[in-house]
């Protein structure tokens, strides 16, 4: 079994440059009604939604190992 440290969100963050812009673009047009319009306008609500997602990854990345 690898032991491995858990990713910071920095991380995970640079870890997402590599998705392709269509998965990219579909994730915001199915969290979002207008897409990286809606994201754009209320960069408050994004913050915080970016920061959940990111948490979330945290955990399943701590579950995986």
């Amino acid at each position: 079994m690898i032991n491995r440290k858990q990713k910071n969100k920095l991380q995970i963050l640079w870890e997402m440059r590599k998705w392709p812009l269509s998965y990219i673009n579909w994730r915001f047009y199915t969290a979002y009604p207008k897409g990286w319009k809606y994201a754009i306008i209320h960069p408050i609500t994004f913050s915080y939604d970016l920061w959940k997602y990111l948490s979330w990854c945290q955990k399943i990345d701590k579950d995986l190992n």
